[in-house]
């Protein structure tokens, strides 16, 4: 479903919360009700997720005691009127609680969406198993017979000339891995078939690299992307001099041969990898592609750097 947005509203009123989720059992922690809070939430269109970090300062007892590693977290943030959803994940690590002046810190680190490459559901499967009986020779040359029970795995494979959208179709069901969006640029047929030797999310970018497509995480979710719609969230975001931007953007020659352009800007939640700004300025002027975005909060300030592709 495509993200719709609007960009009424100015860069003031900011406030973060934080919703934690544990066994069904939800905690809210929000700096209008007096828990201060700072963040690095990163973005980018690589295809890996997101490590997330949020800093919680002075939590009693009782609201550290309800957050446990692999808890869903949400993080909202944003102005007044451009308060949305930041991202959401799970739970990594808690650090241990440290003295930092007067104040006590809490840093949790999170892992935006789920990581798939991780799941091993395919591998966990078995086509049944059988007690087999192997024959040694021990020193003494006398012969030892033991039974080991031989397990077989399934292989999904496909039938010669399948199309990319199927296979893409069947893993993501086996694997339950959720894609809010896909669009291939050209949908690949495998000739010879395919066979599924890989992780399953290791699988779908290897299948959506060969349709000319790419794999990121927009807000905690999986999209598919072909690159050929300039806007392709139905977003209309806008950064300017007097509208966002807090200097002039900053051209960048990488060593990969992709030119970019860094923005520095007041935060918005509405901006993510794979959104479209346009920006304008004297240096830069048009609509942009987002490659990355750092979106961060301390107690006094509240950023994010933006890359665009040039």
């Amino acid at each position: 479903m495509a993200e719709k947005t609007t960009n009424k509203g100015y860069y003031w009123g900011y406030s973060t919360t934080l919703v934690i989720n544990h066994n069904g059992n939800k905690l809210t922690l929000s700096e209008k009700k007096g828990v201060p809070i700072n963040y690095d939430i990163p973005s980018d269109d690589g295809g890996s997720p997101a490590t997330c970090t949020v800093t919680l300062f002075n939590l009693s007892k009782a609201h550290l005691a309800k957050i446990n590693q692999n808890d869903h977290i949400i993080v909202y943030s944003g102005p007044t009127y451009l308060y949305g959803k930041l991202t959401e994940g799970t739970i990594t690590q808690i650090a241990p609680e440290t003295q930092s002046g007067m104040d006590k810190e809490t840093q949790i680190t999170f892992e935006e969406g789920r990581d798939y490459s991780k799941d091993k559901r395919l591998y966990s499967n078995f086509n049944g198993s059988k007690m087999v009986t192997h024959t040694v020779k021990a020193s003494d040359g006398k012969s030892i017979s033991y039974k080991k029970r031989k397990i077989s795995k399934v292989n999904i494979t496909f039938k010669k000339g399948t199309k990319a959208s199927q296979i893409i179709d069947r893993i993501k069901r086996e694997a339950r891995i959720e894609i809010s969006e896909i669009n291939l640029k050209k949908n690949h047929v495998f000739k010879k078939g395919y066979t599924l030797s890989a992780k399953p999310l290791a699988a779908i970018q290897a299948i959506v690299k060969d349709c000319g497509s790419t794999v990121y995480y927009r807000k905690g979710a999986l999209y598919i992307d072909d690159g050929n719609k300039p806007n392709p969230y139905n977003e209309h975001l806008y950064l300017t001099m007097y509208h966002g931007l807090t200097q002039e953007p900053t051209y960048n020659s990488d060593d990969d041969g992709k030119p970019t352009w860094t923005l520095e800007c007041f935060d918005d939640p509405r901006v993510c990898a794979g959104s479209a700004v346009y920006v304008k300025s004297t240096n830069l002027t048009g609509l942009q592609r987002v490659k990355s975005v750092d979106h961060t909060h301390d107690q006094d300030s509240y950023k994010m750097e933006v890359v665009v592709y040039a």
